[in-house]
């Protein structure tokens, strides 16, 4: 069959090679003639002594592969033969620097061959790299090594910006030609069974992620900026994107049960004080903004952040725009909204609310929270509300429970086959009004939405209404298997496209084992000041751009002498779609200390 001339031809770099007994073998092996060039750090008459190198380097050229002698694989960049073009694939299998090299030297081995490989590399290229046994350093290696005795090749690859994205078994069945040698740089040949071959992918750069990207714009105003800041979450605004279609799907399962009006958000994401927190929940948690001298200059911002921060938009039903409120309020605080049920009291009075009608309203809000992979400053909220009369909403309540128990459910069962989750709806203690919604069995106890009565308003109505409020982003996470809330943020195309059919699936990792490092920061705190915890973590996050994913106090006493209070934190730095190097992590960890003293007025230690 003739070759597919669309279909780009394959190129392999392999580096390293003893032998060439693994090139030849992929020469033969390979279906979609891919175009080789093998590589081998000796000078050819030193190598080709051998009579099975000599046979195999007659063999590859014969096939019409490429080879030269005397390449170092740390230095693929300066070979000018080598830069022509970018290879799809780079292959160095069992990389070793000589006899008996300690682990620092192959570790400086492997990340300096991972920097070279960075410049002939294609975009979307691959990495593979084959070790031995317990070498690797990850939960892969059976039987695991000791951290400091492994080669720790996902740590390696990360100082160049690559990622782990799979790891195999080499496959020596396959390539049964494949002869190894080199065993403490002689011709004697070492054990590849237990062998694993690790696939590493480029990472996006290590920048903010957008979520904490939106907080700073929107918290950040300035007289000169701002009227034309545009806050892109445009990923979102995919159709494909777990969270588009996770809200579909429970707009079109609520619309079997009731009639819906779907309402398009045009709230203003910065709010006056006058809409505060919701329910009778603490101002802690909000992000404050500093009010311009001209607030129209506000206003505008927030009016061009809205046109991108609505994703979650339905083209094909009978969508009713709210106007925005904005309050002519000269004093006062501004903040991020921290709930769309900051806005019921506009919802109520601007539109004809009944008990047959449910209406949904859905967009961003934003509020501060401690550093954990499962708790978001910045995430989509479903609002539903459904009209009552009467003092008691019985069968009201009752209608919406069930129809957002067995809209959940109904999903859930639909992406993971016989599952026992199942969505557990009860009343908060000490309150006859609020229920919370939560997965059981129970995903860290954390709760997915909440059910308030709100009664009537006044004594010229009997009619009060019942309010949903629904963390789309925690469901999503729930029903996908998403662990860290930082992947609903990225940008990798590699996410996206396992939704591309809009159809909720378990969620394949594409960056295995991430790195992660540890620092701790101690510092006082002067006596009779208030330590806040929240706006350390606040910081914390900020400052690292999102890669810090955990925050533990490890110590605290108090000096009687001088009366300041002693806290010692531990942080675990790591990336769960990018690669965080230990420089990183640590210049991250510097600038942090640097900004706990100037915002805290922590005396650190």
């Amino acid at each position: 069959m003739d070759q597919d001339p669309q279909k780009k031809t394959l190129t392999i770099l392999l580096v390293g090679e003893g032998n060439f007994s693994f090139s030849a073998s992929l020469c033969d092996t390979s279906q979609d003639c891919p175009l080789i060039t093998a590589t081998c750090y000796e000078p050819e008459d030193v190598v080709c002594k051998q009579d099975l190198t000599r046979e195999n380097v007659q063999h590859l050229r014969s096939k019409g592969a490429v080879v030269h002698f005397g390449v170092d694989a740390t230095k693929l960049h300066e070979y000018v033969f080598l830069t022509h073009h970018l290879y799809d694939k780079i292959i160095f299998n069992f990389p070793h620097c000589g006899r008996k090299a300690g682990v620092k030297k192959n570790r400086d081995l492997l990340s300096s061959f991972f920097h070279s490989c960075a410049d002939v590399l294609s975009s979307k290229g691959e990495i593979h790299v084959a070790l031995c046994q317990g070498q690797g350093g990850t939960p892969a290696d059976q039987p695991k090594r000791e951290w400091h005795n492994s080669w720790q090749v996902v740590n390696m690859a990360a100082t160049a910006g690559f990622i782990l994205s799979s790891v195999v078994p080499f496959d020596s069945d396959r390539h049964c030609s494949y002869q190894s040698t080199g065993y403490r740089s002689q011709e004697k040949s070492f054990h590849v069974v237990g062998a694993l071959n690790h696939v590493f992918t480029r990472s996006l750069p290590l920048e903010n992620i957008t979520a904490l990207q939106v907080i700073d714009r929107l918290t950040s105003v300035s007289e000169s900026t701002y009227i034309n800041a545009e806050v892109n979450r445009g990923f979102l605004g995919r159709t494909c994107h777990p969270i588009s279609v996770l809200y579909e799907e429970l707009i079109t399962y609520c619309e079997q049960r009731l009639r819906v009006n779907v309402l398009q958000d045009t709230f203003p994401l910065i709010c006056h004080g006058d809409h505060g927190p919701p329910y009778s929940a603490s101002c802690s948690n909000l992000y404050f903004v500093t009010p311009n001298k001209d607030r129209r200059a506000a206003e505008s911002a927030g009016d061009s952040c809205k046109k991108h921060l609505c994703p979650l938009e339905k083209d094909n039903r009978s969508e009713t725009s709210l106007s925005s409120i904005h309050t002519n309020h000269t004093m006062g605080l501004y903040h991020l909204r921290p709930s769309l049920t900051c806005f019921i009291d506009d919802i109520t009075c601007g539109f004809k609310l009944r008990p047959d009608l449910l209406t949904i309203v859905s967009g961003l809000v934003f509020r501060k929270c401690l550093v954990s992979p499962r708790t978001m400053p910045v995430y989509h909220e479903m609002l539903m509300l459904l009209d009552y009369s009467g003092d008691t909403p019985t069968a009201q309540l009752q209608l919406l429970m069930d129809t957002i128990k067995s809209a959940i459910d109904t999903i859930t069962a639909a992406v993971i086959a016989d599952t026992t989750k199942t969505v557990t709806i009860q009343k908060m203690e000490k309150s006859e009004e609020e229920y919370t919604i939560t997965m059981s069995p129970a995903v860290c106890g954390q709760i997915l939405g909440t059910i308030k009565v709100v009664a009537p308003r006044n004594q010229y109505t009997n009619s009060g209404v019942l309010v949903a409020a629904l963390n789309l982003d925690l469901l999503a996470m729930c029903l996908v298997d998403i662990e860290d809330w930082r992947m609903l943020w990225t940008e990798d195309i590699r996410f996206i496209q396992q939704f591309h059919h809009r159809v909720l699936k378990p969620f394949q990792s594409f960056s295995l084992y991430p790195p992660y490092y540890v620092h701790d920061v101690s510092f006082w705190v002067e006596d009779h000041s208030i330590f806040n915890d929240l706006k350390f973590h606040t910081i914390a996050q900020r400052v690292s751009k999102g890669n810090i994913v955990d925050i533990q106090l490890l110590d605290q006493y108090k000096n009687v002498e001088t009366g300041k209070t002693s806290l010692c934190y531990r942080l675990k730095y790591q990336s769960c779609d990018r690669a965080l190097s230990y420089g990183s992590a640590l210049t991250m960890q510097l600038q942090l200390r640097d900004e706990l003293h100037r915002r805290l007025q922590v005396i650190l230690r």
